[in-house]
């Protein structure tokens, strides 16, 4: 059994790190009790942490290290904490989109997908000076359907979903995938009732070191998932910066914008397979893994691109 060939991220590097904000505010409690508003005004006034001055601790601490990220923001977001979500496109980060008002893709219908996809890409692309490229599904909750939406609308990318350790490609989309052990909600997300309490920012930060030097061992890519009313708080934001600082001294990682390394893929996925490869006349991809007819590992060097057919994504039928 062989390794999988090397993926040739930029720059030469050896993996990859993107660091991303999905910069919700209020917004997600706004969707969610949106028949039901509660009295209790506590988790707003937490979640609004995040415009007023965690948003701020994360440029600054970014501006120090020189890291781009991009900020996922729903179009509410934008609407009311302009100065906010400018101070982020103006630091030179990626505004990318995230619903409107939080809604998950399987919680309205295609149309009402597209329509508040189409309001927050005008208002954020009128704030960054272009059209955001990329979208982030509220929650990781990603469908077929909306998959096609995406599409529709000319994005380039999506980071919801968790099929790879590295880019791949779901159609016309470069895939740019996400993991649930790097989102900082499951460290640090704590409401009144919840049954535990956050971590500390050392034992998140360790886990988190463990994950990037995995992807350092392995050549894959660690996407951060943060939000700015939890990383934005002095001490968690203190220790992701002390994280990041270590993690890219000895240059072995490259890091940059989601959309970014997207576009990276998308060249990769589009140039001609190298002299000796195993892909047919004209497709680009290799799967992950191949092997030639008489059971021998792919030949290299090349890159492992792996796609997924959108038409297939979904639930097997009875017959698959």
């Amino acid at each position: 059994m062989t390794a999988s060939p090397a993926y040739p991220w930029p720059d030469g590097r050896q993996a990859a790190l993107c660091v991303s904000f999905d910069f919700d505010g209020e917004s997600p409690h706004l969707w969610r009790r949106r028949d039901d508003p509660p009295v209790n005004i506590g988790e707003l006034e937490q979640r609004r942490y995040g415009p007023r001055r965690g948003v701020y601790n994360i440029l600054d601490m970014l501006d120090r290290l020189g890291i781009r990220a991009t900020f996922f923001v729903p179009g509410w977001i934008a609407a009311h904490y302009r100065p906010a979500v400018e101070a982020v496109a103006r630091a030179g980060h990626e505004l990318a989109l995230h619903g409107w008002r939080h809604e998950p893709p399987g919680g309205v219908s295609p149309d009402e997908l597209r329509g508040t996809l189409t309001r927050a890409r005008d208002l954020l692309g009128d704030i960054a000076g272009g059209a955001p490229e990329g979208y982030r599904s509220p929650s990781f909750e990603m469908t077929a359907t909306a998959l096609g939406v995406l599409s529709g609308l000319g994005l380039r990318y999506d980071s919801s979903l968790m099929g790879d350790d590295r880019p791949y490609r779901i159609g016309d989309l470069v895939e740019v995938p996400v993991d649930w052990s790097t989102d900082d909600a499951l460290y640090y997300r704590y409401t009144k009732g919840d049954v535990r309490p956050p971590a500390g920012a050392g034992t998140v930060n360790a886990a988190w070191s463990e994950e990037i030097a995995g992807a350092l061992d392995r050549g894959a890519l660690v996407t951060l998932t943060m939000h700015p009313w939890l990383s934005g708080r002095p001490a968690r934001v203190t220790a992701l910066g002390a994280t990041l600082r270590d993690a890219l001294a000895d240059g072995r990682l490259w890091t940059g914008a989601i959309g970014d390394l997207a576009a990276h893929h998308a060249k990769l996925a589009a140039a001609p397979a190298p002299s000796g490869s195993l892909a047919a006349p004209g497709q680009s991809d290799w799967l992950d893994g191949a092997s030639a007819p008489n059971g021998t590992a792919t030949p290299g060097p090349a890159p492992a691109l792996t796609e997924t057919d959108p038409a297939t994504i979904g639930w097997p039928g009875d017959d698959d």
